[in-house]
């Protein structure tokens, strides 16, 4: 008895490997940069003033098709010790989320799929930075 498998050659563009924004000139953006960014986050920074923990980091991680679409989010949350939290029992991360699915495409120099950090500073229940 023989068992015949078959595989699927197809790729999507987002199983690609990620490689840095920065990496060999790929230079993947948003358009407006940085203070583009802090635009799209500034409601929920304005109006989220008691996070619990009151101080940390959030980093998203998104992954970026070749093409400028948003492939997926990986998430990373630590309180001021360092220690993996979930800031507001999740509600928060899911803000942000959704924030960053509203986002446009991404621009780049060169067509690789890549990944960009966006960072959060918590403080006193407030996020104080976003970088």
């Amino acid at each position: 008895m023989f068992t015949l498998l078959a595989f699927s050659q197809e790729k999507n563009e987002c199983d690609e490997h990620s490689i840095p924004y920065w990496a060999n000139g790929i230079n993947s953006r948003i358009s407006g940069e940085n203070p583009t960014l802090r635009n799209v986050f500034k409601e929920i920074q304005l109006t989220e003033t008691n996070i619990t923990p009151n101080s940390g980091f959030i980093t998203l991680r998104l992954n970026i098709s070749k093409t400028g679409k948003l492939c997926d989010i990986e998430i990373f949350q630590i309180d001021e010790n360092y220690q993996k939290t979930e800031f507001n029992n999740g509600a928060l991360i899911q803000q942000l989320e959704r924030t960053v699915t509203e986002l446009p495409d991404w621009e780049r120099d060169k067509a690789y799929k890549t990944y960009n950090l966006i960072r959060f500073k918590i403080k006193n229940g407030k996020i104080e930075e976003i970088f």
